[in-house]
């Protein structure tokens, strides 16, 4: 049976949520979000089988990779039909970002037929969304300190809900934090700079939510955060910028946006890709789980002897 793949779309916001929510998905490669914003940068292509996600990518560090079938399935009968394309593709039979369950799923269905191996800097961070709302207990004094800090020096501070018709806003707010960098011009930065321009234009379409935080009432927004549901029970942290000058305000927009998301259990603030600022930023937090992940690769015949 040839599967019938085509770039994502906004008809496919409801599906793959639903099959992301059938297995309790916590990655955010079943975030819609992440899948659409970044289709470009992976060649990312998707299908359901049975309800059933299934993605191959055809550029960059995911090319000629498929993802793990995210949705209730027989593991064996959605790998192999995965495989099959692989062939008919004339392709070694990839599988990427896989999590440890997965991984386990994997080598259960088809025993020594994969080579898995760990994928760098690609583990994801998810914290409890009690935690971050709370910061209780001695390991978020720093994150207390630097709020009690940005409400003295701003005490008309406020937040707003980020929506569609102020969205631009957050433009604005990553494009200063892009220009005071000393590096704007470098290709991941000008990516991500893009999926959040892209982000703001199709805010709705995307299922995105998100708040501002203002100094004060007299100007313009200095922080933003936007995020998205990988399931009712899990928040994808999508992206998060504060304008220069704000430091303190970093920890402000984290927890206010734990706080308005009261209804979920975990916030997905990603991987680090290795960069040191950002690993020790998301360490600071105390992550309450590492979602590591892994690449499995078809063994050949004689590298099975």
């Amino acid at each position: 049976m040839s599967l019938s793949f085509h770039i994502p779309d906004f008809n496919d916001r409801l599906p793959v949520f639903e099959a992301a929510s059938a297995v309790h998905a916590k990655e955010n490669d079943a975030a819609f979000a992440s899948i659409y914003l970044l289709r470009e940068k992976y060649g990312t292509e998707i299908c359901f089988q049975n309800s059933v996600l299934l993605r191959r990518y055809q550029k960059g560090i995911r090319k000629e990779c498929y993802g793990y079938p995210i949705g209730l399935c027989d593991c064996r009968e959605m790998i192999q039909l995965l495989k099959q394309d692989a062939d008919e593709r004339g392709q070694k039979f990839r599988l990427t970002m896989l999590t440890e369950q997965q991984c386990s799923a994997l080598q259960a269905a088809f025993p020594d037929r994969f080579q898995i191996t760990k994928a760098e800097t690609y583990t994801e961070y998810l914290y409890l969304q009690s935690n971050l709302s709370e910061l209780k207990g001695s390991k978020y004094h720093s994150k207390r300190n630097h709020i009690s800090q940005f409400r003295r020096m701003y005490p008309d501070a406020f937040i707003q809900p980020l929506v569609s018709e102020n969205a631009e806003y957050a433009v604005n707010i990553a494009k200063q934090w892009l220009m005071a960098r000393p590096d704007p011009e470098e290709a991941s930065l000008q990516y991500e700079w893009r999926c959040i321009c892209e982000a703001a234009s199709q805010f709705d379409a995307l299922g995105l939510s998100g708040l501002l935080l203002y100094a004060d009432a007299l100007h313009p927004p200095i922080g933003m955060t936007i995020v998205s549901r990988i399931t009712e029970e899990v928040a994808d942290i999508h992206f998060e910028k504060v304008v220069p000058d704000y430091p303190h305000a970093w920890p402000v927009v984290a927890n206010e946006m734990a706080r308005c998301l009261h209804d979920v259990t975990y916030l997905n603030r990603e991987e680090d890709l290795g960069e040191s600022g950002m690993r020790s930023s998301k360490k600071s937090y105390a992550p309450d789980l590492l979602n590591e992940k892994y690449i499995a690769e078809w063994k050949d015949e004689k590298e099975m002897i």
